[in-house]
């Protein structure tokens, strides 16, 4: 781990430069921006419930769609790596699935366990879609 947290701030601004313009078959390979991947995933799971492989084979297809637009890293991959990373448990048979208590606390500041992934990519495509029409605005006169 580096010697500072990722903060929310940073999160948030790496969290949609990861999801939205990097294209990649396979998981980031800098540790930090790995981290945050496996974070984001893990936000958008429930704290109190148990998932069966198919449903945390939905839920991360979900996250796919809903945050990790451009990363190409299929379910079984992120799954893998959130059970490595020690984000997710499974059961002794591996049928069952649950976030980890805490979940990899030492690489994040406090304030990131309040971060929305969907809003924060949600908010960066309207950004991105206001830059676009401000550019089209400009061209046009």
């Amino acid at each position: 781990m580096s010697a500072l947290p990722i903060s929310a701030l940073e999160f948030k601004k790496r969290l949609a430069q990861l999801c939205l313009t990097s294209s990649s078959p396979e998981m980031p390979r800098r540790q930090r921006d790995r981290q945050i991947v496996l974070k984001s995933i893990a936000l958008c799971l429930s704290k109190e419930r148990t998932y069966t492989e198919l449903e945390i084979n939905a839920a991360l297809a979900e996250w796919t769609v809903a945050v990790g637009h451009s990363l190409e890293v299929d379910h079984v991959t992120l799954r893998r790596s959130l059970i490595d990373e020690r984000y997710l448990e499974r059961s002794d048979g591996g049928s069952l699935y649950r976030l980890s208590k805490p979940f990899c606390a030492d690489w994040f500041a406090p304030d990131v366990d309040r971060v929305d992934p969907r809003r924060v990519i949600e908010q960066a495509m309207d950004d991105i879609r206001a830059k676009r029409a401000r550019y089209q605005n400009q061209e046009e006169t």
